[in-house]
C-alpha cells in the first residue's frame, strides 16, 4: 500500500537517471539515508530543484510506493547563505555532507545523526578559519561514532593497560607499548593529545571553538582512512 512520508532532510548529493530525472540522497530526520527520484529534475522550469540546490535544511514529501520513493513536495526550512556566498565555508559544509553519505547505510534511523549534521552545518556557516580544524575533527570522531566506530579512548583496546601509549586505527583505539608492535596504522599518542581526543568525542559540536589546541588531525585522518577507505581534505586548514 503506497503511503505518505513527511520530514526534514539535508542533500547528500545528486546524480543523473532517465532523460530528465535525478536521484538525491537525502539526509533525514525521520528515516535516516534514503534516495528519492525528482521527476523532471533537469528541466528549467522545475519547481522542486531550486530548494535543493543549495546546502541547507528543507522539508520533503515523499510518495512510498512500490518502486523508488518520489519526491512530490518541498519547501525550504533554512538556508545557509553565508556558506552559498563563502568558499571556504561551501567546501568544508560539503566535505561534512560528503563524510556523512560514506559513513552511513540507507535506512539508519538515527536522530541523533541528523542533529550532529545540522550543528556541524550551522557551526561552518558561523565558526571562523581558527577553529574549523576542532570543529572537523570533533565532527569525525562523533560521526564515526555514530556509524559504529567509536575509538576506545580509556584504556589499551588490546589488554585494558592503563599505560597507552599510540593511537591504532586498525585496532580502534589506544594501544599500550607491548599491544603497539607491528601495528602499521598506529600514531604516537602523547597525554596531552589523548585529553584533547577524549575532549573532541563528547563535546557538542557548538562549543568546539573551547576544544583545547592540540592538533589531533593526525588521527582523525588515521580513522579516515582506515574506516572509510578516504583522504581527508579541509581547504580552510590545509
Amino acid at each position: 500500500m503506497a503511503s505518505y512520508l513527511q520530514t526534514k532532510a539535508i542533500v547528500l548529493s545528486r546524480r543523473d537517471v532517465a532523460e530528465h530525472d535525478c536521484l538525491y540522497t537525502m539526509m533525514t530526520e525521520v528515516r535516516g539515508k534514503m534516495e528519492v527520484r525528482v521527476r523532471g529534475a533537469r528541466k528549467i522550469l522545475s519547481k522542486l530543484v531550486p530548494p535543493l540546490a543549495s546546502i541547507g535544511i528543507v522539508r520533503v514529501l515523499v510518495y512510498e510506493g512500490r518502486s523508488r520513493p518520489l519526491l512530490i513536495g518541498i519547501e525550504t526550512v533554512e538556508r545557509f547563505r553565508e556558506t552559498g556566498e563563502t568558499l571556504w565555508r561551501s567546501q568544508v559544509a560539503a566535505r561534512f555532507l560528503r563524510l556523512v553519505e560514506l559513513a552511513t547505510r540507507a535506512e539508519s534511523r538515527d536522530p541523533e545523526l541528523f542533529n550532529l549534521l545540522t550543528d556541524a552545518l550551522h557551526m561552518a556557516e558561523h565558526t571562523d578559519v581558527a577553529h574549523v580544524g576542532a570543529l572537523r575533527d570533533a565532527f569525525i570522531i562523533q560521526l564515526l561514532s555514530h556509524a559504529g566506530y567509536r575509538p576506545e579512548l580509556d584504556a589499551c583496546v588490546q589488554c585494558r593497560s592503563s599505560q597507552t601509549y599510540a593511537f591504532s586505527a586498525g585496532h580502534g583505539g589506544v594501544v599500550c607499548r607491548d599491544c603497539v608492535r607491528d601495528d602499521v596504522t598506529a600514531v604516537s599518542l602523547s597525554s596531552h593529545e589523548l585529553e584533547s581526543l577524549r575532549a573532541h568525542a563528547s563535546i557538542p559540536l557548538a562549543a568546539s571553538s573551547i576544544l583545547p589546541k592540540h592538533d589531533i588531525g593526525a588521527f582523525t585522518q588515521a580513522m579516515l582512512r582506515y574506516r572509510l577507505e578516504t583522504p581527508l581534505w579541509f581547504p580552510a586548514v590545509a
